[in-house]
């Protein structure tokens, strides 16, 4: 068996695999360029043009996670560098130019959740070191810093009325925290997955609490009190990614045995399996209008299912590698994704890509010689 946390480096690669609970459990396997650049030669001393905006077309650090304020106005990423002990990253940006707004910086690891409070004033961040951040967006200035858990935070999410944070971990738990306090006071730990806990989600109403985990469950629980209230059985691999839909009868879970899954919640029973992708699902969104679901994987694409017809209706190709992240933003008109080597991408409906393709780099002079 793989020994959890094991990751391999080398000058042009990256290979990073877990080993969760029982069984193995592959996060991710993926390639990227080395960072290091070689040392220019000094140039003579010059007057600098003013540097231009930083712009999401031209981002090319990994994304992991990333999310829209509940207005659409602000776009957050998450993520870092390839090596999981460098320092992470956090930014904000304008959706509709794809200007950079903010970077937020103290995260010490890669960074692989995040979410808005529902009134946009305070954004939660976590990562791999099992520290919980809460940042305020309007400068970006952090606002609280706590250990959450002793492992990898894997998932964040806020409660309807922003009142309850939960932040889920490798350590098979999920934490409530009131976010009201300062700082943040522990409320409630949901036991009962046996396996990394990947993914969490409020439902619209704040009455459930739906989660996947490596064990190969989606479970769904009662916030006010923590008990298991649904376990639902029939992945074959780990379930990494949860999604309540618009009507909230309905959660739509996505594995790593490449399939989705919607599941009757009153009943606790399985309603239809979605398959078409070709690799791992790591990530999936639901539109505000409970018409589509959208889901990322390593298969380098991203699909669009029609929940009516429970049919595919769109995939969006194109990626260079893995992709990790999808979110819709608040209209339902666009759609953001994150991977690992092309980095943040906008689609506006049509699901055309919203921003032209980044400039070119101009060629090292060095290079012919």
């Amino acid at each position: 068996m793989i020994s959890s946390y094991q990751a391999r480096a080398a000058v042009s690669r990256l290979a990073f695999v877990f080993a969760v609970g029982a069984g193995s459990f592959h996060v991710a396997s993926a390639l990227a360029e080395d960072t290091a650049a070689a040392t220019p030669t000094p140039a003579p001393a010059q007057s600098a043009p003013p540097a231009p905006p930083a712009m999401a077309n031209a981002y090319t650090t990994w994304i992991t996670a990333l999310a829209f304020s509940h207005d659409g106005n602000t776009l957050a990423t998450v993520g870092g560098q390839t090596l999981l002990y460098r320092p992470g990253d956090v930014k904000l940006w304008d959706p509709q130019t794809g200007a950079l707004k903010l970077s937020c910086t103290g995260h010490n690891t890669v960074v692989t959740a995040v979410a808005f409070s529902p009134d946009g004033q305070t954004l939660a961040t976590a990562g791999y070191d099992g520290t919980l951040k809460l940042w305020n967006v309007a400068d970006g200035k952090e606002k609280a810093s706590l250990p959450a858990h002793q492992h990898w935070i894997m998932a964040v999410a806020f409660s309807s009325d922003g009142q309850t944070l939960a932040t889920a971990s490798e350590d098979t738990t999920v934490k409530l925290w009131n976010v009201t306090a300062t700082p943040p006071a522990e409320k409630l730990t949901l036991k009962g997955h046996t396996g990394a806990v990947t993914s969490v989600v409020f439902s619209r109403d704040g009455q459930a609490i739906a989660t996947g985990s490596g064990d190969k469950t989606a479970m769904l629980w009662n916030p006010a009190d923590g008990a298991m209230t649904k376990k639902l059985e029939g992945h074959g691999d780990a379930v990494s990614a949860v999604a309540f839909v618009l009507d909230g009868k309905t959660l739509a879970s996505g594995s790593y045995d490449r399939t989705v899954k919607l599941w009757n919640i009153a009943e606790g029973k399985e309603a239809a399996t979605l398959s078409g992708h070709h690799n791992w699902i790591s990530s999936a969104a639901a539109s505000p209008d409970g018409k589509t679901l959208a889901t990322a994987s390593h298969d380098r694409t991203v699909k669009l299912w029609n929940l009516d017809t429970k049919q595919e209706s769109a995939t969006l190709g194109g990626f260079k590698s893995s992709v990790w992240a999808v979110a819709f933003a608040p209209s339902g008109q666009m759609l953001a994704t994150g991977s690992h080597s092309d980095s943040l991408k906008l689609w506006k409906n049509g699901w055309v890509e919203a921003l032209p393709p980044a400039p070119a780099k101009p060629a090292d002079a060095t290079a012919s010689k």
